[in-house]
Protein backbone atom coordinates (compact mmCIF):
# COMPACT_ATOMS: atom_id res chain seq x y z
CA UNK A 1 0.00 0.00 0.00
CA UNK A 2 2.50 2.28 0.79
CA UNK A 3 4.41 1.47 -2.36
CA UNK A 4 1.22 2.92 -4.38
CA UNK A 5 1.26 5.92 -2.23
CA UNK A 6 4.98 6.80 -3.13
CA UNK A 7 4.35 5.70 -6.81
CA UNK A 8 0.97 7.95 -6.84
CA UNK A 9 3.40 10.89 -4.52
CA UNK A 10 6.39 10.87 -7.26
CA UNK A 11 4.17 10.75 -10.46
CA UNK A 12 2.10 14.08 -8.82
CA UNK A 13 4.42 15.73 -6.58
CA UNK A 14 2.68 18.12 -4.48
CA UNK A 15 5.89 20.05 -4.47
CA UNK A 16 8.29 20.97 -7.25
CA UNK A 17 12.20 21.06 -6.56
CA UNK A 18 11.73 24.75 -5.21
CA UNK A 19 9.47 23.49 -2.67
CA UNK A 20 6.57 25.04 -3.58
CA UNK A 21 3.39 23.22 -5.14
CA UNK A 22 3.54 23.36 -8.57
CA UNK A 23 0.67 25.15 -10.84
CA UNK A 24 -1.53 23.57 -12.87
CA UNK A 25 -1.44 25.26 -16.28
CA UNK A 26 -2.91 24.35 -19.88
CA UNK A 27 -0.95 23.92 -23.27
CA UNK A 28 -2.58 25.94 -25.69
CA UNK A 29 0.08 25.12 -28.47
CA UNK A 30 -0.67 23.14 -32.14
CA UNK A 31 0.93 20.55 -31.10
CA UNK A 32 -0.78 19.99 -27.57
CA UNK A 33 -4.07 21.65 -27.35
CA UNK A 34 -6.06 21.58 -24.33
CA UNK A 35 -3.20 19.35 -22.48
CA UNK A 36 -2.59 19.92 -18.82
CA UNK A 37 0.70 20.06 -17.22
CA UNK A 38 1.97 20.92 -13.84
CA UNK A 39 5.16 23.45 -13.75
CA UNK A 40 6.74 25.88 -11.58
CA UNK A 41 4.81 28.67 -10.53
CA UNK A 42 8.48 31.22 -10.67
CA UNK A 43 10.10 29.03 -13.10
CA UNK A 44 13.24 28.72 -11.56
CA UNK A 45 13.72 24.86 -11.26
CA UNK A 46 11.96 24.70 -14.59
CA UNK A 47 10.27 22.31 -13.47
CA UNK A 48 7.62 20.41 -15.81
CA UNK A 49 5.02 17.82 -15.96
CA UNK A 50 2.16 16.56 -17.78
CA UNK A 51 -0.58 15.84 -16.28
CA UNK A 52 -2.62 14.09 -19.35
CA UNK A 53 -2.17 11.46 -21.75
CA UNK A 54 -0.43 12.36 -25.16
CA UNK A 55 -3.33 12.83 -27.55
CA UNK A 56 -4.01 11.18 -30.86
CA UNK A 57 -3.25 13.20 -33.78
CA UNK A 58 -7.01 13.17 -34.28
CA UNK A 59 -7.68 14.35 -31.01
CA UNK A 60 -4.80 16.72 -31.53
CA UNK A 61 -6.39 17.91 -35.79
CA UNK A 62 -10.47 17.88 -33.98
CA UNK A 63 -9.18 20.39 -30.90
CA UNK A 64 -6.45 22.70 -33.18
CA UNK A 65 -9.71 22.79 -35.95
CA UNK A 66 -12.37 23.99 -33.12
CA UNK A 67 -9.47 26.54 -32.02
CA UNK A 68 -9.29 27.70 -35.64
CA UNK A 69 -13.11 28.29 -35.50
CA UNK A 70 -13.71 29.95 -32.21
CA UNK A 71 -11.01 32.26 -33.53
CA UNK A 72 -13.17 32.99 -36.55
CA UNK A 73 -16.14 33.44 -35.22
CA UNK A 74 -14.61 35.70 -32.69
CA UNK A 75 -13.02 37.93 -35.56
CA UNK A 76 -16.73 37.51 -37.19
CA UNK A 77 -18.29 38.87 -34.17
CA UNK A 78 -16.20 41.60 -33.51
CA UNK A 79 -16.68 42.80 -37.17
CA UNK A 80 -20.21 42.83 -36.61
CA UNK A 81 -20.07 44.84 -33.34
CA UNK A 82 -18.25 47.73 -35.25
CA UNK A 83 -20.74 47.54 -37.99
CA UNK A 84 -23.65 47.39 -35.23
CA UNK A 85 -22.26 50.61 -33.20
CA UNK A 86 -21.52 52.49 -36.81
CA UNK A 87 -25.17 51.44 -37.88
CA UNK A 88 -26.47 52.58 -34.20
CA UNK A 89 -24.76 56.20 -35.39
CA UNK A 90 -25.69 56.49 -38.23
CA UNK A 91 -29.56 55.47 -37.85
CA UNK A 92 -29.11 57.97 -34.36
CA UNK A 93 -27.81 61.17 -36.77
CA UNK A 94 -30.99 59.92 -39.34
CA UNK A 95 -33.51 60.07 -36.17
CA UNK A 96 -31.98 63.92 -35.11
CA UNK A 97 -31.70 64.93 -39.31
CA UNK A 98 -35.19 63.46 -39.68
CA UNK A 99 -37.07 65.44 -36.58
CA UNK A 100 -35.25 68.62 -37.64
CA UNK A 101 -36.70 67.95 -41.28
CA UNK A 102 -40.44 67.16 -39.41
CA UNK A 103 -39.95 70.91 -37.11
CA UNK A 104 -39.20 72.87 -40.56
CA UNK A 105 -42.34 71.02 -42.56
CA UNK A 106 -44.22 72.31 -39.49
CA UNK A 107 -43.04 75.54 -39.20
CA UNK A 108 -43.56 75.68 -43.24
CA UNK A 109 -46.95 74.54 -43.04
CA UNK A 110 -47.66 77.38 -40.84
CA UNK A 111 -46.65 80.32 -42.67
CA UNK A 112 -46.97 79.10 -46.11
CA UNK A 113 -50.10 79.92 -48.12
CA UNK A 114 -51.91 76.72 -49.92
CA UNK A 115 -51.19 76.72 -53.69
CA UNK A 116 -54.59 76.96 -54.70
CA UNK A 117 -54.50 80.34 -52.53
CA UNK A 118 -51.33 81.63 -54.43
CA UNK A 119 -52.77 80.25 -57.57
CA UNK A 120 -55.84 82.78 -57.08
CA UNK A 121 -53.30 85.67 -56.05
CA UNK A 122 -51.59 85.36 -59.33
CA UNK A 123 -54.69 85.59 -61.50
CA UNK A 124 -55.67 88.47 -59.81
CA UNK A 125 -51.86 90.37 -60.42
CA UNK A 126 -51.79 89.37 -63.56
CA UNK A 127 -55.04 90.74 -64.87
CA UNK A 128 -54.40 94.16 -62.74
CA UNK A 129 -50.78 93.75 -64.95
CA UNK A 130 -52.86 93.52 -68.09
CA UNK A 131 -55.74 95.82 -67.09
CA UNK A 132 -52.71 98.37 -66.65
CA UNK A 133 -51.08 97.28 -69.80
CA UNK A 134 -54.74 98.00 -71.95
CA UNK A 135 -55.31 101.12 -70.11
CA UNK A 136 -51.82 102.02 -71.08
CA UNK A 137 -52.06 101.66 -74.63
CA UNK A 138 -55.88 103.19 -74.62
CA UNK A 139 -54.04 106.19 -72.79
CA UNK A 140 -51.54 106.82 -75.26
CA UNK A 141 -54.04 106.26 -78.38
CA UNK A 142 -56.10 109.14 -76.48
Amino acid sequence: MSTATSSTSSRNPTKCKCSVPPALLTSWTSHNPGRRFLACKFRFCKYFRWVDEDQSEWQRDVINQLLLEKKLSQSDNDNLRVEKSQLVEQMIELRAENHLMKEKVDIGEVHTVPLESRMKGLQKLLYVIVFALVLAYVMKQV
